[in-house]
């Protein structure tokens, strides 16, 4: 490896360091849990212990108001608060009240701060590592199983369940650990046998618990499975609209994506009514507890083993004791659905990548043979027929090279072999001298470019989809538009290059798509460029236009075209006809 080479992989891992750990410690969701948090164990200690100094606060507000009422009464306080005179001492217990209060105060500001930022930060980070891990699938994972419809469900809805787990699930945990236990001893403190009463009231709850939890875990999951085919049909709808138009088949599509909406809501709802059952439990145990605690502890306060202080502070605790146990149950709630999406995304995570678009190796360097194929034979899994066979073809540097030839005689095949696509041929496949899968992916994307058959737009504004990432002015934009014969047509829109595009570019024609795709490419440029057909749609006057310019503009580019009319290659060096089987 040249030491350029390791410098660069030294500085990705160095930038990307939670979503490299995840693809080398995180095969299990627990995994990715506990490393987050080791990797950011001071803040969660800092704020858990905010969390905790809230909890103590929140106690103590009560307890001190008790005292406050005993005082009043004539009944005995802690000599903490005793001073020379009375008015001393309430004034003495009215500061310590500001104080506590105060305190809670910073310290709601603190976990907010330190644990609740965790869950907008491990939210980025999780979507993030989507794309790094399903950039280098293969063609048919991203065919089959990890369509479109499944990527926007794990980006949107299970990265917002399971970032949770990161930040404002802990500090719900933290907030029933801490404040159950002191309210636990502080009750305790002011009477052991008014305390276990009132708590026997609530042994059964971690059983219905656990029961509505593990219910409500397998609800969430159809849901979720549901909703990532919803999201398909969505896009499947969104990308035929055209053909409807033309086919009068909107409707079917209107029921089919009704029908599928409300059989998701149904399935959402009822994962959801049963978060709900936990209210009965909780709410019915504190009622229950209350009643308890009237009954015996009025007798206490009648025969003094009770102050009227300690009794009211106890109706407190009772109360904020109810917040803990109510809390327990959405805890483990949430916990479950954030584990769920959290094992979905671990799906995506550890899916095997296509071992040709890895991201380290070796960076392209230009040579006089830009392409050499020898023998290369093609037939794709599920056929029989050989697409591509013994295919022999040299392509050198600034060549403009035309393939043509029927439908079904491997165009689009050579093209997605030569540009590392498809791995799995027969033959040699040297590109710049060495095979393809010596480089890095990113070298390869930055060399050359492809503009397929099916344009594929984002639903952002006109100049976005040229740009890109790339900062480029106005007038840059629109040379390239000029370029691939759309600058016109753009420079009519209301709002120009700020036109926003609708999803797949649905606001524009079959072949505005087609040139605006071009524009893109070109705007890379690339010093390799194929072009699968990409002007079928695109009338001959307006391609006599762009090929002039690409002619032009083109000199220093080698071109690889595929396409159906021979007009349409009039400017290449060579052409080559594939045929069935025999090329």
């Amino acid at each position: 490896m040249l030491k350029s080479e390791s410098s660069k992989r030294q500085a990705y891992i160095k930038l990307n360091s939670f979503s490299h750990k995840l693809a080398i410690r995180g095969k299990a969701p627990g995994q990715i849990w506990r490393h987050y948090l080791a990797d950011n164990i001071w803040m969660y200690i800092l704020g858990g212990f905010f969390v905790a100094l809230a909890c103590a606060t929140q106690v103590s507000i009560p307890r001190i108001m008790g005292w406050a009422i005993d005082f009043l009464r004539g009944d005995h306080i802690p000599s903490f608060f005793l001073k020379t005179t009375k008015m001393e001492t309430f004034e003495t217990m009215f500061l310590t009240f500001v104080v506590v209060v105060l305190l809670q105060m910073v310290a709601r500001i603190g976990w907010r701060l330190t644990i609740a930022r965790q869950t907008h930060k491990a939210g980025v980070e999780l979507k993030k590592k989507i794309w790094e891990k399903a950039r280098f699938f293969t063609q048919k994972d991203l065919d089959e199983k990890y369509t479109v419809g499944h990527l926007m469900n794990n980006s949107t809805s299970d990265v917002n369940t399971a970032r949770f787990m990161f930040g404002f699930t802990l500090i719900g945990a933290f907030d029933v650990l801490f404040l159950g236990l002191f309210t636990l001893i502080t009750m305790i403190t002011i009477s052991l046998e008014m305390t276990l009463w009132t708590m026997a009231v609530f042994l059964f709850l971690p059983f219905a618990v656990k029961k509505l939890t593990k219910i409500e875990g397998e609800r969430y999951a159809e849901a979720q499975d549901y909703l990532s085919k919803f999201n398909d049909q969505g896009s499947q709808a969104v990308a035929t609209i055209r053909m409807q138009r033309l086919t009068q088949t909107g409707s079917f599509w209107e029921k089919k994506l009704v029908s599928s909406a409300d059989e998701f809501r149904k399935r959402r709802l009822k994962a959801l009514f049963t978060s709900y059952y936990f209210f009965p439990f909780t709410g019915g145990s504190t009622v229950i507890s209350y009643i308890v605690m009237f009954v015996i502890g009025i007798q206490m306060v009648m025969n003094g083993s009770l102050t009227v202080g300690e009794f009211i502070t106890m109706q407190s605790l009772i109360y904020i004791m109810q917040d803990p146990l109510a809390e327990l149950g959405f805890i483990i709630s949430e916990l479950q659905r954030s584990y769920t999406s959290l094992e979905r995304l671990c799906e995506v995570y550890n899916r095997p990548q296509a071992v040709y678009l890895k991201t380290t190796g070796r960076d392209v360097k230009a040579t006089e043979k830009v392409f050499q194929l020898k023998n290369i034979d093609f037939t794709y899994p599920e056929g029989e027929r050989k697409i591509i066979d013994r295919l022999n073809l040299e392509i050198n540097q600034k060549e403009r090279i035309g393939i043509i030839g029927p439908v079904g005689t491997g165009k689009t095949t050579l093209l997605n072999i030569l540009s590392g696509f498809i791995p799995d041929y027969q033959g040699e496949l040297l590109f710049n001298g060495r095979p393809l899968r010596e480089y890095s992916h990113p070298s390869l994307r930055e060399y050359m470019a492809i503009v397929p058959q099916k344009a594929f737009l984002f639903a952002d504004t006109v100049k976005k989809n040229v740009s890109l990432n790339s900062d480029m002015s106005d007038e840059e934009v629109y040379h390239y538009l000029d370029l691939a014969g759309l600058k016109y047509d753009v420079e009519q829109f209301p709002l120009k290059l700020e036109t926003p595009l609708g999803e797949w570019g649905i606001n524009l024609s079959g072949g505005q798509k087609q040139r605006l795709t071009m524009a893109r490419a070109l705007a890379s440029k690339p010093k390799l460029l194929m072009l699968d057909d990409c002007l079928s749609a695109v009338d001959t006057v307006t391609e006599e236009k762009i090929l002039t310019g690409l002619d032009k503009e083109m000199k220093e580019t080698t071109l690889i075209w595929v396409a159906h009319r021979s007009s349409t290659l009039k400017y290449c060096d060579r052409v080559i006809e594939m045929n069935n089987g025999a090329n």
